[in-house]
């Protein structure tokens, strides 16, 4: 009977470990953090084809906690803003786990 408990409490814990970590482990979250960190910086935007989204990351690298964006930047990019935010987001939870303190 102890081991069957025991065996019971052991399942329970590690399923209750891999569910609270679930986002952490998720393909999505990963990708979002590898997208993140591979961004373009200033010197990378040359070699960005599309100019719409050319702009939008210049217009981020400029912009972003430096000044309010433009009612046309807004409307131009403001999609790609929000990835952008969600993928800052993401990687800051994830440093902020790796070391602990989330």
């Amino acid at each position: 009977m102890k081991k069957i408990t025991l065996i019971f409490i052991t399942i329970l814990i590690s399923l209750s470990y891999f569910q609270t970590n679930a986002y952490f482990y998720s393909d999505y979250y990963w990708e979002s953090i590898k997208w993140f960190i591979n961004s373009p910086d200033k010197v990378d935007l040359e070699n960005i084809e599309n100019t719409r989204i050319k702009n939008c990351e210049r217009v981020y690298l400029e912009a972003t906690r430096r000044r309010e964006y433009s009612k046309v930047e807004l409307l131009v990019c403001s999609d790609i803003f929000e990835i952008k935010r969600q993928q800052e987001l993401d990687y800051m939870t994830y440093m902020l786990r790796n070391r602990g303190i989330y």
